[in-house]
């Protein structure tokens, strides 16, 4: 009798679950026809229809959530003839990204509420930003490559009119133009990745291409790897074409968060999606160690250099973008996937508080006045750090035997940690402060390997296995650690410096990013703007 009605009542669930899955990118499309401009200032209608938009997405998202649970990975097509096309992918991997995609809409969408409020463009904003989350919910869910294709174009075009909100910003002009030639360029590359992954797989459908490539290294698929990978660079704000996302600083502060909402992240996304295609070709992987890693430390190299706190922010987040790509590389897609949650959230909440984080700036530790740092205390920081990683990594049972590449990302952790212990000592000999931030370390070293662990099990079914290194990911590892060394030396240098000329020098020209930004301006016969970003 239970049985007997479980069973009846199973199939109208599961219907209901798939049709409000499938719904989720027509309910942001939905929400925005109906966001329009009313006759009150406050636009009070506008501002209700896109809550509720946002507030639909995010339990459409659960219910992606709950179908996950009770069925397992699966692809969910739409009835009719279009069936092969409008199909969606639900798993680890899409449920995640739909999720934070979601939820830092719906928080973007609140925030924008108060941010706009008199604007008389307040509504067109609202619309322009749920049509972008409606293509990268298509992206994030997309069944197969073509429908992927369709919303990573509808993406950029979406993103265009929000960089462009304000006409009377110079930079933000600026950055639109650049950002809309970088981003056709990467839709070109994608093409041609689709059509040659499609030619070599002999399918549309995504699952079926993981199933292709899973566990192979065949030629036949070197070519559109590489094509995925130039495409993620493009779309991720990648060197030497970094500098869109600095000059898109002066958009409204919405779009700053909005960005971090599988937007330059979903590049990032694209290589984890193909990760078993990306796997299948060394070339891929080497150029993502590349130019992830020199990427990460350019962006970390110019951030400290920079006087506004969007401006610091922006950088940071080309230097994570780098970081993630790298994590890819060395074949940690798994890691590449917690670090897209991860920046995501803090990062749309800086953008979101930046106001604030002037006051957090103040006390970064790198005024005018902080104590030099002693090289006893550099080597202090170092046995601690030292320990505190080598005690977790046996704990949790990952070692450079079983988990290379986990053991070189959290190697960088001990930089990390390094820089903890040394800001908190610095100019002091108190044992209980050494004590407090040792215990501080501790807790977040425990952070990441717990992280790490449960990450690779939620993903275990969706990414491959983060394994053994070839001798030049090894070589390039090596190399990435070293150089993350000599940036971590140069954050404590710079206060016991401020008097030297060559630093001096070197300090400005670090600033205006070694002009490699306006060099690629004169590549590409943009105009030349100067001025701050507006706040």
């Amino acid at each position: 009798m239970i049985t007997s009605i479980a069973t009846s009542l199973a199939t109208p669930i599961n219907t209901f679950l798939s049709v409000l899955v499938m719904s989720l990118p027509v309910i942001w499309l939905t929400t925005a026809t109906f966001c329009r401009s009313g006759s009150d200032y406050r636009q009070v209608r506008a501002r209700r229809v896109s809550l509720a938009g946002g507030i639909g997405a995010m339990l459409a998202a659960v219910a992606a959530l709950v179908f996950l649970v009770l069925h397992g990975p699966t692809t969910l097509h739409a009835p009719g003839l279009l069936a092969d096309v409008l199909s969606l992918r639900i798993d680890a991997v899409s449920v995640t990204m739909t999720a934070l995609v979601s939820f830092v809409g719906l928080v973007v969408l609140r925030f924008s509420h108060s941010y706009l409020t008199g604007d008389s463009g307040q509504a067109d904003f609202l619309r322009y930003l749920m049509q972008t989350l409606a293509a990268v919910t298509v992206v994030s869910m997309a069944g197969n490559v073509v429908l992927l294709l369709v919303g990573w174009v509808s993406m950029s075009l979406s993103l265009h009119r929000l960089l462009v909100f304000y006409p009377d910003r110079p930079r933000a002009q600026l950055a639109a133009r650049k950002k809309f030639i970088i981003a056709r360029s990467g839709d070109v590359v994608l093409t041609l990745a689709v059509v040659l992954t499609v030619r070599a797989t002999g399918s549309t459908d995504i699952a079926s291409i993981a199933s292709a490539a899973q566990g192979q290294v065949d030629l036949s698929l070197t070519a559109p790897a590489l094509l995925l990978v130039l495409a993620a660079l493009l779309k991720s704000a990648q060197f030497p074409t970094h500098g869109w996302i600095a000059e898109a600083m002066e958009a409204p502060t919405p779009v700053s968060a909005l960005l971090h909402a599988g937007i330059v992240n979903a590049g990032g996304f694209l290589i984890i999606r193909f990760a078993d295609v990306i796997s299948a070709s060394g070339p891929a992987l080497y150029a993502l160690l590349v130019v992830g890693g020199v990427t990460a430390l350019f962006g970390s190299l110019v951030m400290m250099t920079q006087r506004s706190v969007k401006g610091a922010l922006a950088y940071s987040t080309v230097a994570q973008m780098g970081f993630m790509l790298l994590q890819c590389g060395l074949g940690a897609f798994s890691s590449a996937m917690l670090h897209i949650v991860a920046h995501s959230l803090y990062k749309a909440h800086a953008f979101l508080s930046s106001g604030s984080l002037v006051d957090v700036a103040r006390g970064n530790g790198f005024q005018a006045n902080a104590a030099p740092v002693r090289p006893s205390l550099i080597l202090l920081s170092l046995l601690i750090a030292g320990a505190i990683f080598a005690l977790w990594s046996t704990l949790i049972g990952i070692t450079i035997a079983t988990k290379p590449a986990i053991v070189g990302l959290g190697a960088i952790l001990v930089f990390g940690v390094m820089h903890l212990v040394i800001q908190s000592s610095r100019g002091q000999t108190s044992a209980l402060v050494l004590a407090r931030a040792t215990c501080a370390a501790a807790v977040v070293a425990g952070l990441y390997f717990t992280l790490q662990v449960l990450t690779a099990m939620v993903f275990e079914s969706s990414v491959p296995a983060a394994g053994r290194l070839d001798s030049i990911q090894l070589a390039l590892m090596v190399l990435m650690l070293v150089t993350f060394g000599a940036v971590t030396v140069i954050q404590w240098y710079p206060p016991s410096a401020r008097s030297s000329k060559r630093w001096q020098a070197f300090w400005v020209h670090l600033s205006n990013g070694l002009y490699v930004n306006q060099l690629f301006n004169q590549l590409i016969e943009m105009p030349r703007v100067s001025g701050e970003p507006q706040r």
